[in-house]
C-alpha cells in the first residue's frame, strides 16, 4: 500500500499569493462564462466552503484547457500537470495545497468557534477618594476558536480528497490530534476517522509505542486496529505482524473478547490459522482448538478447499460452531491416520457437506437481512 505524502513545505510571499488569488478569480470567471461553473459562486465561496472548493478542483481537472491563457509557465505555455512551475513561481500542486489549507483553516475556525455572548456585570468604582459608585456594564465573552485543533489539522492539508473529510476531522479532539501528529494525512475516509475517534490519547500513545514505524500503516489501513495493537505486548504484536503481513491490521481491529481466546494459542498454531484469525468467530476458534495442530491444519485446508471464497462468511458466524463444526471436529478427534491420509479424508468429507453448508449459510444470511 502506497501511503500519501505531503508535498515539501513552501514559503509563498505576499506578491505570489496576490498572483495566485488574481489567477483563481480569472479562472472562476472563465469557467462561469463557459458554463462549467455555477455563476452564483464567488471567490469566497470557493476558498471558504470545502464542498465548493472540491467541486471546483474537479472542474479544473476536467476543463484545464479552458484556463490555458491564465495557467501558464514563464514561456507562456499552458500548464496542465501538477509539477511544472507556473509563471508565478509555484506549481499547481502547491496552488492546490495553499487553497486547501486556506479553506480548511476557515472551516475549522468557524466549526470550533464558541458562541459569542454579552454578559452584564456589576462594577464598583471609587470616585473622589471616599465616594463609590456602582454601575452595570456589558462585556462580550466567547467567540474564540480551538486554535490547537485548527493548527494541527490545517497544517497537514494539501489534497482535494481531504476536503470532504473536514467535518469528520473536526470531531477529533486536540489530545487525539496531538498523538496523531503528521499521521493525520493517513486518515483517508470518514469511516476511518470515526474508527480512530473511538480511542483516547493513552490508547493511541500505547499503540504508537508498540507499532513503532508500522503506526502510519495501521492508521492508513485500519484505524480501528489501534485498540488491538495497544492490547498486545511488543513481542506478540511483532509475531502477529510477521505471521499475518498486512492482514495483521484487520486482526488487530477485532474485540478484546476474541483476543482472550487467541491468548491460549501457541505461536505454531497461530501460524497455521494465519489470516483466518482475521475473521473466524471466537466460538469456531474455541471448537477448532479441541484438535491438535496437525488435525486443525488438515481441517482448515479441507474447509478452504470445499467452501472456496465462502470460507470467510461461514467461519465468521458463531452458529457454525454448534450447527456444523462440532461434528467435523469430533469426527477427527480420535482418528489415527497419517497427516496425508487424514487430509484426503477431510477434503472428501468437507466436499460432501459443502452443499448443506451453503444452504445453511443462505438461511443465516436471510435471517440477518
Amino acid at each position: 500500500m502506497t501511503l500519501p505524502q505531503l508535498p515539501p513545505p513552501i514559503d509563498i510571499n505576499n506578491e505570489t499569493k496576490r498572483g495566485i488569488i488574481d489567477g483563481l478569480k480569472k479562472v472562476i470567471e472563465v469557467f462561469q462564462a463557459e458554463g462549467v461553473l455555477d455563476k452564483g459562486l464567488g471567490y469566497k465561496d470557493v476558498i471558504h466552503k470545502p464542498d465548493v472548493l472540491y467541486a471546483f478542483i474537479q472542474t479544473f481537472k476536467a476543463n484545464a484547457e479552458l484556463a490555458g491563457r491564465i495557467v501558464m509557465d514563464k514561456e507562456g505555455v499552458a500548464v496542465h500537470d501538477p509539477d511544472t512551475q507556473l509563471v508565478c513561481g509555484v506549481n499547481l500542486a502547491q496552488v492546490q495545497q495553499l487553497l486547501v489549507k486556506t479553506c480548511a483553516r476557515y472551516f475549522l475556525e468557524q466549526d470550533t468557534r464558541e458562541e459569542e455572548e454579552i454578559v452584564t456585570e456589576t462594577v464598583t468604582r471609587k470616585r473622589f477618594l471616599f465616594f463609590k459608585t456602582t454601575e452595570q456594564v456589558e462585556r462580550r465573552t466567547g467567540g474564540g476558536f480551538d486554535e490547537r485543533k485548527v493548527r494541527e489539522i490545517s497544517r497537514h492539508m494539501a489534497f482535494d480528497w481531504q476536503l470532504p473529510l473536514l467535518p469528520a476531522l473536526a470531531e477529533l479532539n486536540s489530545a487525539q490530534l496531538m498523538e496523531l501528529e503528521e499521521n493525520v494525512i493517513f486518515l483517508t475516509s470518514a469511516e476511518g476517522i470515526r474508527e480512530f475517534a473511538k480511542f483516547d490519547q493513552q490508547t493511541i500513545k500505547k499503540a504508537k509505542a508498540t507499532a513503532g514505524q508500522d503506526f502510519p500503516m495501521a492508521v492508513a489501513t485500519r484505524p480501528g486496529s489501534i485498540g488491538g495493537i495497544a492490547t498486545w505486548s511488543k513481542d506478540m504484536y511483532s509475531f502477529y505482524r510477521q505471521a499475518l503481513g498486512d492482514n495483521a491490521f484487520e486482526f488487530f481491529s477485532r474485540d478484546k473478547a476474541f483476543y482472550m481466546v487467541c491468548a491460549s494459542l501457541e505461536k505454531p498454531a497461530a501460524r497455521i490459522y494465519g489470516d483466518v484469525l482475521c475473521y473466524i468467530a471466537a466460538e469456531n476458534l474455541e471448537e477448532m482448538q479441541r484438535l491438535n495442530m496437525d488435525k486443525a491444519d488438515v481441517l482448515l485446508a479441507a474447509m478452504k478447499f470445499a467452501f472456496g471464497d465462502k470460507i470467510r462468511p461461514v467461519l465468521s458466524r458463531p452458529a457454525f460452531a454448534k450447527d456444523v463444526l462440532r461434528k467435523l471436529v469430533e469426527s477427527l478427534l480420535h482418528v489415527e491416520q497419517e497427516k496425508s491420509q487424514l487430509a484426503v479424508s477431510a477434503q472428501i468429507t468437507c466436499k460432501a457437506i459443502a452443499p448443506q453448508v451453503m444452504n445453511w449459510l443462505a438461511k443465516q444470511a436471510a435471517a440477518e437481512a
